[in-house]
């Protein structure tokens, strides 16, 4: 039920905020019709913690005008308004004065989602407005939310399309509904073994599917309606209460899964009457067997499976070792490596089922020098039955694996978005914060403004002087990019015949950047006619000084963008690497939901193989015993398991690094995931031990 919950609160999340999104669309005028115009809108981008947000510029024409969706009302000139994800920052404080006079706060109806990052600013003047090239006159706000992704793509959201609820659909289908599934078929199973005896019995009295059925269903009833219940429970509870999904930080309003709390009945029915119908159909014998014994699933393991680990893992070292030979995206070694990272996965469970077995010998013969009853049962139930510690491994390994092979190409990213991919830094990132790069259309008296407040020494202006990309310096801020042969008099001069050498900064303007060409001119001449297309500003005090800049350009340019070099490549590539997040993060509780259920599959089959400890009992009903048992049975071996998955996942991972050049194994998810496993040996050690003394002591023999 919670699987098929998490799809109808995906749905209604999405929903709402379209929405929310549609009501604050922008809705523009043509030139012609200037008269139906009641305000004027433009967007802007900034960026905070190298993470990008949108700047929402808005200035009303009309008194009666409505305020965009989230405002109490508009902003004086030069003041701004700021979402409550914005506000959380750790220099917040420092960030809001950047857009003059702090107004308020956004309120969640004009933000997509409550963890947006979103600003409302009025600047000064209108002077941006009417410096932009295309429409800003607005007629007001709202749009048909039903036109997204058709004929209408929203120009309020950041990346709007790139990630969509159909993503989230297939990935909670992979991660959870799957292993969800697996965890209700091997729970219809559970103790199947007294329920095949029974059922085998009625048949061979002559009883009628119909009666068998009506069995089935009254054992399974209760069970069911207790787990639909807790569902209900879980379900209704996130329409009443905010739920931060981890990792990713993104908040589910109880307000946008409100409208959805009618389904929830549905749900909980649904999910009763699949669970009934799957017990009744995987378990109802339509013919008499002519016997009462129950089927016997054969526990060995296929020889090639355990022959087929060593190839794959040899194939996965050579597909890493060769994988970047030759420069094609596909390589064939990559294409090698990739089907021998499955190969790897899915033998890996046959080969720890086979190393159990051996576990399991040597703890009967050290149980046989130690005369301790424990060791030499539990060590040859484990020899006999190592499919037990198999099954439980097998989702485990291959989703710990998988998870791995996630983050790893996450951390390649965000190494790769930080200027580090291939093991060189690019140029640009190396000059780091020494250099601002300021993007404007400003006036020569906004510029003058700009330049008393940073110094005349610390900026050049890059302007187009008779359709000629020109920067505009002193001589002191020209030297700031290197060597000078000579300073430049007020008639502009050739790059080349100014720089005898360049240093880092000026190797960037030679490569080219945002606001300049790699041919320019150079001239000393601070009052030269020409468009300003930006500035570059010379920053020694690094972060702290980067602030101030910052404030100073948005006290007095017209709608500034201020970066430093190389941080479009950050703030995007981070941007992409989020989204690894959301797969983390459901996948995680996909392999907590795996782990629950080979749990389950495991202790059903200790407890009914407990049953044969009877005899036992009659000698000896000390708890330490079948807790000795199910320790050797099930606790070492899976916390040895669990060692060596997590060191496979993390070689596997290694590998790909080793494809990759950057990144690194994350030690918190195999920690994470070795930890699962042992909090789940310590669980199934305790319960199926305390379970098997208590089968044993109600034992009596039977067909003797």
């Amino acid at each position: 039920m919670i699987s098929a919950w998490l799809f109808v609160v995906s749905a209604a999340t999405s929903l709402a905020s379209d929405e929310r999104i549609a009501a604050r669309e922008p809705v523009f005028v043509e030139n012609s019709g200037q008269s139906a115009a009641v305000a004027r809108w433009m967007i802007h981008a900034d960026s905070v913690d190298n993470k990008q947000f949108l700047v929402l510029y808005i200035s009303p024409l009309r008194n009666d005008a409505m305020p965009p969706p989230g405002l109490p009302r508009w902003p004086k000139p030069g003041e701004s308004f700021f979402s409550p994800e914005l506000l959380k920052s750790a220099n917040a404080q420092e960030f809001t004065q950047r857009y003059g006079e702090f107004g308020g706060v956004i309120e969640v109806s004009g933000l997509a989602t409550a963890t947006e990052r979103l600003v409302y600013h009025r600047p000064p003047t209108d002077t941006p407005f009417d410096n932009r090239d295309g429409l800003v006159a607005i007629s007001g706000f709202g749009v048909d939310p039903s036109s997204f992704g058709r004929d209408y793509f929203p120009s309020t959201v950041d990346g709007f399309g790139k990630w969509t609820v159909s993503d989230i659909y297939i990935l909670i289908l992979a991660v959870i509904a799957l292993p969800a599934a697996l965890l209700l078929f091997l729970a219809v199973r559970s103790n199947s073994e007294r329920r095949d005896r029974r059922l085998a019995m009625l048949d061979a009295l002559g009883a009628p599917a119909s009666s068998r059925a009506w069995v089935l269903v009254g054992e399974a009833l209760v069970p069911v309606f207790l787990g639909a219940i807790a569902g209900f429970l879980v379900a209704l509870a996130t329409t009443y209460f905010n739920i931060r999904v981890p990792i990713t930080g993104y908040l589910v309003r109880s307000a946008d899964v409100d409208s959805a709390r009618r389904w929830i009945p549905a749900l909980a029915i649904g999910s009763v009457a699949l669970a009934i119908f799957l017990v009744v159909a995987t378990q109802l014998r339509r013919a008499a067997r002519g016997e009462t014994r129950p089927r016997h699933l054969n526990p060995r393991f296929r020889r090639w499976l355990q022959s087929a680990f060593p190839v794959a893992v040899a194939l996965s070292i050579w597909g890493a070792a060769t994988a970047r030979d030759g420069g094609a995206r596909y390589s064939p070694g990559l294409i090698v490596f990739l089907f021998a990272l499955l190969g790897t996965l899915i033998s890996l469970p046959a080969v720890l089922g086979a190393g159990s077995a051996l576990l399991g010998r040597a703890v009967a013969r050290l149980g046989r020098v130690a005369s301790s009853p424990g060791l030499i049962i539990g060590g040859r139930w484990l020899n006999q039955r190592p499919m037990m510690v198999a099954r439980l491994c097998a989702a485990f390994v291959v989703g710990l694996g998988l998870l791995v092979q996630v983050q790893v190409q996450q951390a390649w990213i965000v190494q790769q978005a930080r200027g580090l991919a291939n093991g060189v830094a690019p140029q640009a990132l190396t000059v780091g914060d020494s250099l601002l790069i300021l993007r404007t259309q400003s006036s020569p008296a906004e510029g003058r403004h700009f330049g008393a407040l940073v110094g005349p020494d610390k900026f050049l202006r890059v302007a187009e002087i008779g359709g000629v990309p020109t920067l505009v310096g002193t001589c002191v801020a020209l030297k700031e990019f290197g060597e000078l042969r000579t300073c430049p008099g007020a008639t502009a001069q050739n790059v080349d015949s100014v720089f005898d050498r360049f240093n880092l900064r000026g190797n960037l303007l030679r490569g080219g950047t945002l606001i300049s060409a790699p041919d320019f001119k150079v001239t000393t001449d601070l009052d030269a006619d020409g468009s300003t297309s930006g500035y570059f500003v010379i920053n020694d005090e690094m972060k702290i000084g980067a602030t101030k800049i910052a404030n100073a350009a948005y006290a007095t340019l017209s709608k500034p963008y201020v970066s430093t070099p190389g941080q479009e490549w950050i703030t995007g590539g981070l941007a992409g690497a989020a989204v690894f997040n959301w797969v983390l993060a459901l996948g995680a509780l996909g392999l907590i939901i795996l782990a629950l259920a080979g749990a389950l599959a495991t202790s059903g089959m200790f407890l009914t193989n407990a049953r044969s400890l009877g005899v036992v009992g009659t000698y000896d009903t000390r708890l330490s015993l079948y807790l000795g048992i199910a320790t050797w049975n099930l606790g070492i071996p899976l916390l040895f398991a669990g060692a060596v998955g997590s060191g496979v996942a993390a070689f596997l991972g290694v590998l790909t690094l080793h494809i990759r050049r950057v990144g690194s194994v994350s030690m918190e998810v195999l920690g994470a995931g070795f930890g699962t496993v042992a909090l789940l040996a310590a669980l199934l050690t305790v319960l199926c031990g305390i379970g098997a003394a208590r089968s044993a002591q109600t034992w009596r023999p039977v067909a003797d």
